[in-house]
Parts: structure tokens; sequence; C-alpha cells
């Protein structure tokens, strides 16, 4: 079994690497976009061309949500979702199928990506959430059920399993009822597996729910076109700019993309694949919840500040930017 995984490994890691690589230069390259060329229309600035159909180019729109977003969602299936629907026209032929149909069957048919069809239909450029809407709740209720899911069975895989280490080839072949049965050595092997599955599903909701929050609020604050009568919109796009391209707002939205819902779920299937899922746990059981509260208690400030800024008169900007705000410099 251990010659096999192996060998079922190293094809993998080799995958995994140039993953890795390919994320971390389309990073570079979405950062040099950023600070090179428009992301809100300006008379003075320089708009991005992409030589790649902006269709399939995650670096064209820039977003809240697409900075915020794990890797593989948004620099691997998101443009593979763009280039399914271009070839089956899903969006515009077959409008027998809803997004929120999608959502529901996306375990079967995911590569249809829901939420690309449902911004072509909407003429919606770039990731974006649209809270509130009944697409919303569906998609985040079929993640849900879909993550409950993997918890039951991982829940059933800990607490039938006595080893150790936890090797799927060392997995016991136990009945249900003996894993809970009253003075079974498995009893205290379940509770501890109950217990590690109710700490792991508890970050996963707090990840989930502050990941959200901060997309709404700064999408409504770095994306929308109305503030207030004393600020015209090209001072607006002028300031939603800046905090774009600061570095503080960078080291944010990339701490998230590292750590959000998503993210903790690609961790936990490669901890399953690699059958390290009892290291895994242990090094996260605590850490975790460390790491994401301090991550609210920073963005909370961060965007406190950079709602202010957008938000203040000119006169109050240009004083901001020559006592050299966190926000304008670099």
């Amino acid at each position: 079994m251990f010659g096999t995984t192996t060998l079922i490994s190293r094809p993998f890691l080799a995958i995994l690497i140039l993953l890795t690589l390919y994320f971390l230069g389309m990073d570079l390259l979405l950062y040099s976009r950023i600070q090179n060329y428009d992301i809100r229309p300006t008379s003075n600035g320089t708009q991005y061309v992409s030589i790649v159909s902006c269709d399939f180019n995650p670096l064209c729109t820039v977003t809240v949500k697409g900075l915020m977003l794990d890797h593989p969602n948004y620099f691997l299936l998101s443009p593979l979702a763009a280039i399914m629907d271009n070839l089956l026209h899903i969006s515009t032929a077959w409008t027998w199928v809803t997004p929120n149909a999608i959502s529901c069957f996306h375990v079967l048919i995911a590569v249809a990506a829901d939420g690309h069809v449902a911004r072509k239909r909407a003429n919606i450029d770039g990731e974006r959430s649209d809270v509130g809407s009944v697409g919303y709740f569906v998609d985040g209720v079929c993640d849900a059920l879909g993550c409950v899911a993997l918890l039951v069975g991982l829940y059933q895989f800990l607490a039938r399993n006595t080893s150790r280490r936890g090797g799927y080839d060392k997995l016991p072949q136990l009945p249900v009822s003996s894993v809970l049965e009253p003075g079974n050595i498995t009893l205290k092997t379940s509770n501890a597996a109950l217990r590690n599955i109710l700490l792991m599903t508890v970050h996963l909701f707090l990840t989930s729910a502050a990941w959200n929050r901060y997309i709404y609020l700064y999408q409504d604050l770095l994306e929308t076109e109305y503030r207030t009568t004393s600020i015209n919109k090209e001072y607006l796009y002028a300031r939603q700019t800046t905090i774009f391209r600061s570095l503080s707002f960078w080291i944010i939205v990339l701490c998230w993309k590292f750590i959000n819902f998503h993210s903790v779920m690609d961790y936990l299937l490669l901890a399953i694949f690699f059958d390290r899922m009892r290291e895994y746990i242990r090094l996260v059981r605590w850490s975790l919840y460390v790491i994401v509260l301090l991550l609210v208690y920073v963005t909370e400030f961060h965007f406190l500040r950079a709602y202010t800024y957008v938000q203040a008169v000119p006169s109050f900007i240009d004083e901001e930017i020559s006592s050299s705000d966190v926000f304008t410099q670099e």
C-alpha cells in the first residue's frame, strides 16, 4: 500500500509544484496589472489590453472577490468554466439551465461553474458577490451541504481508526455500532474524533462568515459609484484605485486568499490525499483560530481607515497624502 501511495503521490506532487509556480506567476502578473493600469476608468489612466480574451483572462477585471478568492478557483477553475461555457454556450443557448440548478448539482458538473453562468447572463464582469440574491443563498447552502458531507465522512474515518498515524491501509473494518459501544477502546477514539470535527466545523463557519463579510464591505467601498455629493466620480475612482494599489490592502487580501473557506477545504483535501489527516488536525486545531481572529482584527482596522479615506472630502485627501497615509505609501 505504501509503495502504491508513493507512486501515486510523486506525479501528483509534481503537478502540485507546477500549479504553485503557475499561481505565483499569476499573482505577480496581477500585481503588475493593478499597479500599472486602470482599475476604475480615469481620464489620465492607462487601460489594460489583453492578448487573451477577457472571458478567459482573470487579469482583465479587478474585483475585491477575485483578489480574496483562493488561487485554484480564481486562476484555474474560473478560466476553465469560461472555456466550457464558450464551447457549450450554456449561458446563451441553454436557457433551461439556471445558475441555481447548477449549484444544486455542482458536484457532478462543477466545470460548468454556476457563478460564471450567472455573471454572464447578468452582464457582470469579473468575480463579484451578489449579496442578498437567491443565487447567493443557494450557492452558500450547496457549499455548506458539501462541506457537511465531507466532515461526516471524516468523522467516520477518524472514529473507526485507532491507528496513531491514521493510514488508510490500517483502517479496521468495524461496524458502526461497535465504535460507540460502552467500554470499547474505540469510544475514546470516537470522542476525540468528534471534538476535532466540531473544532474544524466551527473554524470553517467563522472563516466563511468573516471572509464573506469583508468581501461585501470592500466590494461596496471600492466597486460602487455612489458616495457623497461632495466627491465627483473622478476623485472617487482615484481614491478607490489608491486603496487597491496600497501595500496594506495587498497584504490583507493575500492573507484571506490563503486562509478563506475554499482554501482551507483545499488543504483538507490535500491532507486526505496524502494520508496525513491526523497530522493536519494536530497542526491546525487551535492555530487556525488564532490566525483567523488576528486577521479579522487587522482587516477591521484597515477597512475603517480605508472607509474614512474614500469618504473624505478632497481637501482632507490632500492632507492625508502629504502626511504619509498608510494607504498611499508603498
